[in-house]
C-alpha cells in the first residue's frame, strides 16, 4: 500500500486545523479523480447532479436549486445539465408558473441507469470508507456538517460584506 502525501502531511509540524484543510482539498481532488474513472458513462460531476435531482421530494428542483446545494454557480448547472440532456439522462423544462425557471427532470432512461449501477456504487462507497467503523464515520459526519456551517456563515457573511460595501 501506498504511504502517500498524506502521511507525509501528518508527519510535518501543522496544525490540525491546517491538516484538515489541506486534506480537504487534497480529498475533493482524488475524489473527483476516482470519482471520473469510476464510471465512463458520466463524469462525477454529472453524478451529483443527478444524484441531488433525485434527492428532491417535495417539489422539481430548477437550475438554481442543485447550484444552492452544490454550492456552485447557475451557469456551471446549466452547462453540465446541457450534456445530461443531450445524453438521455434528464430533461428540462420551463416552469409554468415562473418561465425564468428551468426545471429538471430524471428520465427514465436515467433511473435503468441508476438500477443497473446500484450495487457497483454500494461497493465503491464500501471501498472509500472501509476501515472506518459507526462511530468513526458518525464523527465524521458531525464534523463535516459543522464545517459546512461554518463555510456557509463565512460565504453569508461576505456576501453581506460585498452587498452592504463594508
Amino acid at each position: 500500500m501506498k504511504v502517500g502525501v498524506f502521511m507525509a502531511m501528518s508527519e510535518v509540524d501543522i496544525s490540525p486545523q491546517e491538516y484538515i484543510y489541506m486534506a480537504i482539498h487534497m480529498l475533493a481532488n482524488r475524489l473527483q479523480i476516482l470519482g471520473d474513472r469510476f464510471d465512463p458513462t458520466i463524469s462525477s460531476k454529472q453524478w451529483h447532479v443527478l444524484a441531488v435531482i433525485s434527492k428532491f421530494e417535495k417539489k422539481q428542483p430548477n437550475i438554481g436549486d442543485i447550484a444552492n446545494v452544490l454550492g456552485t454557480s447557475r451557469q456551471n448547472i446549466k452547462k453540465i445539465a446541457n450534456i445530461l440532456q443531450q445524453r438521455g439522462f434528464i430533461r428540462m423544462e420551463k416552469d409554468k408558473n415562473d418561465m425564468r425557471n428551468i426545471l429538471l427532470y430524471l428520465t427514465e432512461q436515467c433511473e435503468a441507469y441508476y438500477k443497473g449501477r446500484e450495487q457497483m456504487e454500494r461497493e465503491y462507497l464500501e471501498s472509500i470508507f472501509s476501515g472506518l467503523d459507526d462511530d468513526e464515520l458518525k464523527n465524521i459526519k458531525s464534523g463535516m456538517t459543522k464545517l459546512l456551517t461554518n463555510i456557509e456563515n463565512l460565504l453569508e457573511e461576505d456576501r453581506n460584506r460585498h452587498e452592504t460595501g463594508i
